[in-house]
């Protein structure tokens, strides 16, 4: 027999819910400790740093009109395109999921989770950033190219919507 639709639905949601707190916990505590940028990066391994840029960086929510500041438990969705160098030309986009988050143990104020899209290669990240402040972030892996890259990256994001200028930079440390 056929379960209804809104049961298959709360499931789904129930569990997607799970997952973003169980990233939440593992990004809240790499974010806690002061050297876990250093802990990303496997000692002997090879390191390359990648600096992006991003214009046109908007986040969007289905609950929230550009402007307000999130509040605990919203979403949000964000997206731009990527640069190699401020005001360059366009070699990617960027796409984000961000859960806002009010915790009086922790100075985090949104859990991301980012994808790079760019022409040889994706990567993949996870992370917490302060409102208004640089988030600090792991890299979970890549495609094409970044298959197999662990580190980590620094990014400032500037979106519309929050009074910023639509920029945002990356500054990644990418490690093999």
């Amino acid at each position: 027999m056929e379960e209804p639709s809104s049961t298959a639905s709360s499931r789904r949601g129930l569990l997607g819910r799970g997952l973003v707190v169980a990233l939440g916990a593992v990004g809240l505590g790499a974010a806690k400790r002061p050297d876990s940028a250093k802990a990303a990066i496997p000692a002997g391994a090879s390191t390359t740093t990648l600096r992006l840029y991003a214009r046109q960086l908007h986040l969007h929510s289905p609950s929230r009109v550009a402007g307000k500041m999130p509040e605990k438990g919203d979403r949000h969705t964000g997206y731009a395109q990527l640069l190699k160098r401020p005001n360059g030309r366009a070699v990617g986009h960027f796409t984000a999921a961000h859960l806002a988050l009010d915790s009086p143990f922790a100075h985090a104020g949104s859990l991301e989770i980012h994808t790079f899209h760019l022409a040889d290669g994706t990567i993949h990240g996870l992370g917490t950033a302060a409102r208004g402040a640089e988030g600090h972030f792991v890299v979970l892996g890549g495609t094409g190219r970044y298959a197999g890259v662990s580190g980590s990256y620094v990014a400032r994001l500037h979106p519309r919507e929050l009074g910023g200028n639509g920029t945002a930079e990356f500054h990644l440390t990418l490690a093999r």
